[in-house]
């Protein structure tokens, strides 16, 4: 059922002992191919924390994903246009109390696009279908952007699978009559990008490529420099490949009425992270989201932009750490 390779060794862990729980159930793969593991016993390692890179098949098709750490399950979406690299430091930084698992939503990084329009409820089932998948009964669970409304939609339809809410530059907006209109008509944007994908990714490929338009993504999502330049390079490459339709999603996302419906049915503990600096989610869309959450707590992360698991991921994993720890 899975496939694993690993990334880069990151930290090291020193001698531990520990027992595989039922709810951790199929989160460590062997390397052999096509194989999920569901339960490992007691075991000795001295092994230094590897990210570990795998494939899953859930009802709904493959998803790619990473994993690392160890402890109970926090599950991690990416925004628009990136992929589950994208918490790569924040995981790593929390490795010492909890399992990460990255994901690739469909249709970026590398898992394949589905053929239905990646709505915030069809994300929403692929993150279930994955926790299934891989036995994942309750878990926590963190999202930036794109993939903080869906992490909402999974906590306010499924609130006995989730501890703990961590929203990561997300906030919402009054309706707006353009938004609206887009999200009611957008069947035939999503059949035209769909079609035109090859095409639309060889030319963002080659943009993305040139410095210009490096810098005009950095001055726009960007408050300051990256805090690791491979992660930002990473997360401009995910850019070429993604499924175009997400862009959809994202654009009526902020002022979606269903979305602010779902934020007021959601009872898990919720933070809020985002950029004092972020020009694409302001700091009043934020307050405006928490409103409708219950019990909802707000952390603006200073001289950040619209990337703090990229500009200030140490800042980042603290704010998270101190979520779930509480």
């Amino acid at each position: 059922m899975a496939d694993e390779t690993n990334e880069s060794i990151r930290r090291g862990r020193g001698l531990r002992i520990s027992v595989s729980s039922a709810d951790q159930a199929a989160e460590s793969p062997l390397p052999e191919r096509d194989t999920i593991v569901r339960g490992h016993g007691l075991r000795l390692s001295t092994a230094a924390t590897t990210m570990q890179i795998a494939t899953v098949r859930t009802v709904n098709g493959p998803l790619r994903y990473r994993r690392i750490g160890e402890g109970p399950p926090l599950i991690a979406v990416h925004g628009v246009g990136a992929s589950g690299h994208l918490w790569r430091d924040v995981l790593n930084g929390l490795a010492d109390i909890r399992t990460g698992y990255a994901i690739d939503l469909p249709g970026c990084g590398e898992s394949p696009a589905r053929s239905s329009a990646p709505t915030l409820a069809m994300l929403a089932d692929e993150i279930i279908a994955f926790a299934n998948a891989l036995g994942l009964r309750r878990f926590d669970l963190l999202g930036h952007a794109l993939g903080a409304g869906v992490a909402a939609i999974v906590a306010a339809t499924h609130p006995a699978r989730v501890s703990q809410l961590i929203l990561v530059s997300f906030g919402v907006r009054p309706s707006t009559p353009d938004a609206l209109t887009l999200a009611l008509t957008r069947t035939p944007f999503d059949v035209f990008l769909g079609l035109a994908r090859p095409l639309i990714n060889t030319w963002t490929g080659w943009a993305v490529g040139t410095p210009l338009t490096n810098q005009l993504m950095a001055a726009w999502l960007l408050a300051g420099p990256p805090a690791d330049p491979a992660c930002w390079d990473a997360y401009l490459s995910d850019h070429a490949r993604a499924d175009s339709r997400m862009y959809v999603t994202m654009q009526t996302m902020p002022a979606d009425p269903t979305l602010k419906r779902r934020l007021q049915a959601i009872k898990a503990p919720t933070l809020l992270i985002s950029g004092q600096d972020d020009r694409i989610i302001r700091p009043a869309d934020v307050q405006a989201a928490a409103g409708f959450i219950e019990s909802a707590k707000v952390e603006l992360i200073p001289a950040c932009g619209h990337l703090p698991p990229i500009e200030h991921p140490v800042e980042c994993q603290r704010l998270v750490r101190e979520m779930i720890m509480a």
